[in-house]
């Protein structure tokens, strides 16, 4: 097969560090998600190059206050 010897995330090199899931109060959702993603915000390093998790870990913020009435916000990791 084809696949054998790739690396991609399903098949388990990745590991998670974050999973937030936003709940709309009804089927079919109150904001668009790209209007969610762009709530959350990861703080440039500069010319700094990440090297590991934790040069990101003090950086990723989600700007709570902006998230429309009616959907959650739920930190499952993270």
């Amino acid at each position: 097969m084809i696949l054998d010897h790739d690396r991609a995330s399903t098949r388990g090199k990745m590991s998670l560090r974050g999973l937030y899931v936003f709940t709309h109060d009804d089927q079919y959702g109150r904001a668009s998600a790209r209007q969610l993603l762009d709530l959350v915000h990861v703080k440039p390093l500069g010319n700094a190059a990440a090297r590991e998790f934790k040069d990101y870990a003090d950086g990723i913020t989600i700007d709570e206050a902006a998230i429309p009435d009616n959907i959650t916000l739920t930190r499952l990791v993270g």
